[in-house]
Parts: C-alpha cells; sequence; structure tokens
C-alpha cells in the first residue's frame, strides 16, 4: 500500500488546477483543439451495414462531415489565413481530420522571423496568432511535421506544433504564467529525484542517478532534501523563492519547454537541468524512469504498456529539447 501511494503521488506530480484550460496545461496542440466526436442523428434508423454500424447514422455523419468539411476549407481564406480551427472544425473521434491542404512552406517574414504557410495561406495558432519562429531551422521542423501528414490531419503526431502554440497562445499571458510556474512549485515536494524508494537495490540506483542532480540543484537554487516519506521531504522556502525567479524569468518558449520536460519526466529538477543542455535525453529519461526499469528487470516488459511508455517519455522529453535547439541555431539561408 506504501509503495501504491508513493506511485499516486508520483502520477500526480503535475495535475494542474481544474481552472486551467486543456490547451495550456497541456503543450500539445492536440488538447488545444476541440474534438468532435462521432454522433448518431435523432431517428437515424437500426439497419446496419456490412461493417455492422448503423447505414443512416454513418451517412448521416459523413454528410456532417463533408458539410463542416467544407466550411473549413473557407476559414480564414479571404484573410489568407491557414488556421488550425481548420483542424478543429473538422475533428473525428480518433484526434484526426481530413487534409485540407498540399503545399507547405516555411517563409521568412518582414520582421526578420519565420512563418509556415499552407497552400501560400499563414499557419495560425487555434487563437489565430500567426506561428512566428525566431529561426529558419525551428520553421523548417514545423513545416515537416506539417508536411509528414497524409490524408488526415494528427495533431498528436507534431509535438513542436503544439509547443509552438502553447508558448504562442498561453505563455506569454501573465496569469497563466503564474499558474504554471505555481503548479511546478506545488508538486517540487513530490518530484522524482527527491523521493526514495523503500527498496534497498532501488534506493541504490535512484542514489546513483539522482544524487548529482540535487548536488547540481543544490548549487544552483539551495538546499534541496530528499526522503522515502510517500509525502516528499519538507522544502526550503528559500529555494522556492529562487525557483521560482528562475522560472519566471524564462521567456514564454522556455518555460513551455520547462514544464514539458517536468511533466514528462515528473521532476522540475530533471527538466531543468535537461533544459539547460547539462542532462542528455537520453540520461533525462533514465533518470525518469529508475523505478519503472527496476521493475521490468525484475518482473519483465510488459509489451502495450511499458514499451508505449519508453516510446512515449521519449518523444515528450525529445520534442522540447529539439525545439530550444532549433530556436538557437541560424541558419544562412
Amino acid at each position: 500500500m506504501r509503495v501504491f501511494a508513493r506511485r499516486l503521488a508520483r502520477a500526480r506530480f503535475l495535475d494542474v488546477p481544474a481552472t486551467t484550460s486543456a490547451s495550456s496545461s497541456t503543450p500539445s496542440i492536440a488538447s488545444s483543439l476541440a474534438r468532435t466526436p462521432a454522433w448518431t442523428p435523432r431517428g437515424a434508423r437500426a439497419s446496419t451495414s456490412a461493417e455492422g454500424e448503423p447505414a443512416d447514422a454513418r451517412d448521416a455523419y459523413s454528410e456532417s462531415l463533408e458539410r463542416r468539411a467544407a466550411a473549413a476549407r473557407g476559414v480564414g481564406h479571404k484573410r489568407g489565413e491557414a488556421s488550425s480551427e481548420r483542424v478543429a472544425a473538422t475533428m473525428r473521434a480518433d484526434g484526426t481530420a481530413p487534409k485540407f491542404y498540399e503545399k507547405v512552406n516555411a517563409t521568412p517574414a518582414e520582421d526578420g522571423t519565420w512563418r509556415v504557410t499552407l497552400d501560400d495561406r499563414v499557419l495560425r495558432t487555434p487563437k489565430r496568432n500567426e506561428y512566428g519562429f525566431a529561426t529558419k531551422p525551428l520553421a523548417v521542423a514545423v513545416a515537416m511535421e506539417w508536411e509528414a501528414q497524409t490524408d488526415r490531419v494528427a495533431p498528436f503526431t507534431m509535438p513542436l506544433t503544439g509547443l509552438s502554440a502553447t508558448a504562442i497562445d498561453h505563455m506569454g499571458d501573465a496569469e497563466t504564467r503564474n499558474l504554471h510556474v505555481e503548479t511546478l512549485l506545488k508538486h517540487f515536494r513530490t518530484d522524482a529525484v527527491r523521493v526514495r524508494s523503500e527498496d534497498e537495490g532501488v534506493r541504490a540506483r535512484q542514489a546513483a542517478t539522482h544524487d548529482p542532480i540535487v548536488r547540481w540543484a543544490e548549487k544552483e537554487f539551495g538546499p534541496v532534501e530528499v526522503s522515502d516519506s510517500i509525502f516528499g521531504p519538507e522544502t526550503s522556502e528559500g529555494t522556492l523563492e529562487t525557483l521560482r525567479k528562475r522560472l519566471h524569468s524564462m521567456c514564454p518558449w522556455e518555460l513551455t519547454c520547462a514544464f514539458a520536460l517536468s511533466a514528462a519526466t515528473k521532476s522540475l529538477l530533471i527538466g531543468l537541468k535537461t533544459l539547460r543542455g547539462e542532462l542528455t535525453v537520453e540520461e533525462a529519461i533514465a533518470a525518469a524512469r529508475v523505478e519503472e526499469e527496476a521493475q521490468i528487470e525484475e518482473w519483465g516488459l510488459v509489451e502495450g504498456g511499458h514499451d508505449l511508455d519508453q516510446l512515449d517519455i521519449k518523444v515528450k522529453v525529445s520534442a522540447p529539447v529539439m525545439l530550444m535547439k532549433l530556436r538557437r541555431e541560424r541558419a544562412s539561408s
């Protein structure tokens, strides 16, 4: 029961208050776009298709989807926009929408930044802000995410687009920034680096992996205690205030990536050290998964469970690291 309670506390590391919208609490465009589930019109007959689906319901839904797709193709057309609202307007229950464009480009803007265009229309965020990228490499990377879509647009396969939308739409707002900063600090007590297992073998592995991160954090922010309590150790107010100042000093893009990394690794310290470039993606993942990997070694890997978790965290850690790297890169052409 004690082990379960510790895992529950860790799993809830970055629960965001209900007052936060999904698009601001999760740095993913998939959560920023409204999903429209399939529906069955009132009075549909009970006849079924060869696939076992009610025929009239399927036909009515298809007709509705076609109407919404036609309407979405006109969204922003007069102003030369390719807004993400087009994706939201035709989203299906599986989280995908019909592809509404053919040509994707990264183009320079007059202010020296870069834009992504879909069929020569400027791509906009769910809040209809232009995606303004500081460097060509980042614009090209986001354009490649849109270029890679097939006959359907799957927002959950475009992490750089999602992170960019969060930075542009949400992290520039003072209230939203403060909410994210305080959420990180609230859960710092149960940081994965600070809560140690009662199992001697796991605790030894945690010490070997996490103690260097704790020492780094103490030089940066002040005292960082560790504990085997499921509630975590007490935290110095001085350390919290230093962390608060550090987070508030970040630009919207950096804070978005810090939050994404901390959520993925269940650790603010792992997230900040990775963002600083002092942990590689592989090292960050290893530090975040000490207990899980110990369980796999003892009990074996569960296919469709552990392997998917490993892939999921790799994407969630790699994307913000790549975004910040691309924002720093300058290309001559």
